[in-house]
């Protein structure tokens, strides 16, 4: 009962007010209770009932409960039965409509004896709890607000106490352990790394702040916590509380979007790379490092694969990225190469093998165009546990897909550069590379400061060759001359068609005496030229003219062209078929 109830019936026994109501009913002088004045004083509903249930009295807040009382609601007809049964007060909750909707009272019964009368009187009289209700209600809606928004927005809530152990963590547990096997135990155990933040006994309040736990199964997580330490009335730091969210798969899809788009762009490099480069070698060297850039590998090798007519299998090493040049190891994967190349005559290999070769983990792709390979990479890792992840793999298939097209393009290239610098009858340098050849060689004299010297070659009596025995059999000729000259060169040296019957021989790094000597072990082939063409009347032979490039004189190759002229025109004013050697003092 509330205070002001109380405070209106003490009253009431004291006053000994007798009412002018015909309905009135008094009690004696000791402590008379005047309902009537009781019921216009109280501030919510109030009736007033005889034991036959009729109402005597009600105040103006009672019309609801009046009508409750009349349709007999059970709980208001036993309140009241209860009261004039037992003879003591009764107490009971009970909701009611009306217009304004759904009011809610505690219901309190209170018998009362009327004088003279052996029968007892009821005061039912309710206070209007509605406001409480809705305030209860809520706060009820909000604490379930809090808890779905937490559990919408967080995996999992914590606290800790002042020592960094867990003193509550959410029901469901945390990372697969349950919230009885952290109970408390240290946070920080579950930190993967101790040199970073410890959201467990921040300080400081923090938010999404993203670390690596391990889980129950040894699995690592990245969790984003926001957290806020906790103070008491006296500043005293009492622990921390916060809640976590596991982003570990998003944190993943994030990784593996990095390395799609790193693949997108290693790939891209490599395309643009093929379609721009001029340079034929740096294609493959920019392959074999753009694989490193998305590949976890420390050496990446490229090696062309060419096939003759009699099946004979080539390896060649075009391009390698590594630290450390290892030819053991070189020598090992083109054996290996060599080996699932013969064993794949009918069938291609798959698109790519992973192995262990020499206690090194590698990665075997073979480059085809049109259905036949063309080449081989290698990645190579020194770790023999090293699994590549499914996208380094897919990386790997693409460069390779791609490699196979640029060793066509490269092959291209060369065909193209061989049609352009070599002549078609002799496959001889022809003038044009001659030129580019032999300028470049000046420029390295003249930082090597070696002497050189260039042959001019004339065939002799060629016209009546072709005359007597037609062209073919000159052609014959010409090419027999090519090899004559290839055969008394070296490696150093080169020789060329400059057109006609006109050749010209770089020799490198020889002097007077030893170019003489070159120039006529090639006079000396010419035997060879007449078992093609032996014209008795005016037999084949050659002239020879030489010019020396030496470091202490400037020359350019037009100089140098002028003065074998010169001295091969010497020969063929002497009779022809001989050797002469420019000497300035001869052709002042």
């Amino acid at each position: 009962m509330d205070s002001n109830i109380a405070r209106i019936l003490s009253k009431a026994r004291t006053s000994g007010h007798k009412s002018d109501s015909e309905n009135s009913v008094e009690h004696s002088n000791e402590g008379a209770i005047i309902p009537q004045n009781i019921i216009e004083n109280l501030s919510g509903p109030a009736l007033l009932t005889d034991s036959s249930l009729n109402i005597l009295e009600k105040n103006i807040y009672a019309d609801n409960l009046v009508s409750a009382f009349q349709n007999r609601h059970p709980i208001v007809h036993g309140i009241i039965i209860r009261c004039l049964t037992n003879g003591c007060p009764e107490n009971q909750k009970i909701t009611l409509e009306d217009e304004s909707g759904a009011r809610h009272y505690d219901l309190f019964a209170f018998p009362v004896k009327a004088k003279g009368k052996d029968n007892s009187q009821i005061l039912l009289f309710g206070k209007d709890t509605t406001a409480e209700q809705h305030l209860t209600n809520a706060l009820v809606q909000s604490r379930q607000m809090f808890k779905d928004l937490v559990a919408c927005s967080t995996d999992f809530a914590w606290e800790t106490d002042n020592k960094g152990r867990f003193k509550y963590v959410s029901p469901n547990g945390i990372l697969g352990y349950t919230a009885y096997e952290l109970n408390d135990k240290r946070a920080a155990n579950l930190i993967v790394g101790q040199d970073g933040l410890n959201p467990f006994d921040t300080l400081d309040a923090i938010h999404d702040v993203e670390i690596w736990l391990q889980r129950s199964d040894g699995a690592f997580a990245c969790v984003q916590v926001s957290a806020n330490p906790i103070i008491d009335n006296n500043s005293t730091w009492q622990g921390a509380r916060g809640v976590c969210r596991d982003v570990t798969e998003m944190r993943e899809r994030e990784a593996s979007l990095r390395r799609v788009m790193k693949s997108e762009q290693v790939l891209k490099k490599i395309i643009s790379t093929i379609r721009d480069e001029v340079d034929p070698s740096k294609i493959l060297h920019t392959t074999a490092t753009a694989a490193l850039d998305g590949i976890s590998a420390k050496q990446s090798y490229i090696v062309s694969i060419e096939k003759n007519d009699d099946a004979d299998i080539k390896l060649e090493l075009k391009a390698q990225c590594t630290e450390n040049s290892d030819s053991a190891l070189i020598e090992t994967l083109s054996k290996r190469a060599m080996s699932i190349c013969k064993n794949s005559q009918e069938t291609l290999p798959t698109a790519y093998m992973e192995e262990l070769i020499d206690g090194q983990q590698v990665l075997i792709g073979f480059s085809k165009h049109h259905n036949k390979i063309n080449g081989v990479m290698f990645i190579v890792i020194d770790d023999e546990t090293k699994t590549w992840n499914k996208e380094e793999k897919s990386l790997f298939m693409g460069i390779v897909n791609h490699l196979g097209i640029a060793f066509e393009q490269i092959k291209n290239y060369e065909t193209l550069e061989r049609l352009s610098n070599t002549d078609e009858l002799t496959s001889l340098f022809n003038r044009r590379a001659f030129s580019e050849k032999v300028n470049k060689r000046l420029t390295i004299q003249n930082r090597t400061k070696q002497t050189c010297a260039l042959l001019f070659t004339d065939l002799d009596n060629f016209k009546q060759i072709n005359d007597v025995y037609g062209h073919a059999t000159g052609d014959a000729v010409l090419k027999k001359l090519s090899k004559l000259l290839q055969k008394n060169t070296r490696t150093a040296d080169f020789c060329s068609r400059l057109g006609g019957d006109e050749f010209a021989v770089w020799l490198e790094n020889v002097d007077e005496k030893s170019a003489a000597r070159q120039a006529k072990r090639i006079l000396d082939g010419v035997n060879e030229l007449k078992e093609i063409a032996d014209n008795k009347d005016k037999p084949l032979s050659l002239s020879i003219g030489i010019a020396l490039s030496e470091p202490a004189s400037i020359q350019n190759l037009d100089c140098l062209m002028e003065q074998a002229d010169k001295a091969l025109y010497t020969v063929k004013n002497n009779g022809k078929s001989g050797v002469s050697l420019y000497q300035s003092e001869n052709f002042k």
